[in-house]
């Protein structure tokens, strides 16, 4: 998973895109923005879930590519920090435990429950729990800290040009 100052750079990248998100679009953060942010991350959960496409029983197309992949779960991670970041909680403080899944199915139907959970409770225990199951999937999808690390990195850069052309 991320290291502490890994995840301290992503903070602080996706608060300076957040702000110029809010300047460029001349947003007022409100509570109709978080819960954007939170309908946003479910959407972004479900892409990834497609991609995996674990729940797929009646298909054998294989899974899509660990490129792909990360690109979708990158996206998650996009909002679940803005998300933290708005609700000003201190992610620095999280105990990630890796959880057990027979499979990816209840992997990603618990995330979805924290997920709504989170939405309704906004406190840091429900989000270490969020990221327990996150940091568990990324290991189920062969992902390491420096595979997320890179891809936010890139992903933030793509952002920032995308605001950058009136996205």
């Amino acid at each position: 998973m991320l290291n502490k100052e890994q995840l301290q750079t992503i903070i602080k990248l996706q608060a300076e895109l957040d702000l110029k998100i809010v300047q460029t679009k001349m947003i007022e953060e409100s509570q109709d923005v978080l819960t954007a942010k939170f309908l946003a991350l479910l959407v972004e959960i479900g892409e990834f879930a497609n991609e995996q496409r674990c729940f797929k029983y009646w298909s054998s197309k294989p899974a899509s590519s660990k490129a792909v992949l990360l690109e979708e779960y990158i996206d998650g991670l996009h909002f679940i920090i803005s998300i933290a970041n708005n609700l000003k909680l201190n992610l620095s403080d999280l105990k990630i435990v890796e959880q057990k899944y027979d499979n990816l199915n209840l992997a990603f139907l618990d995330l979805f429950s924290e997920t709504l959970a989170l939405a309704k409770e906004k406190n840091l225990s429900i989000i270490n729990q969020w990221f327990n199951i996150y940091y568990t999937i990324a290991k189920l999808c062969d992902f390491s800290g420096d595979d997320i690390f890179n891809g936010y990195l890139d992903k933030n850069k793509i952002n920032h040009l995308r605001q950058e052309q009136n996205y």
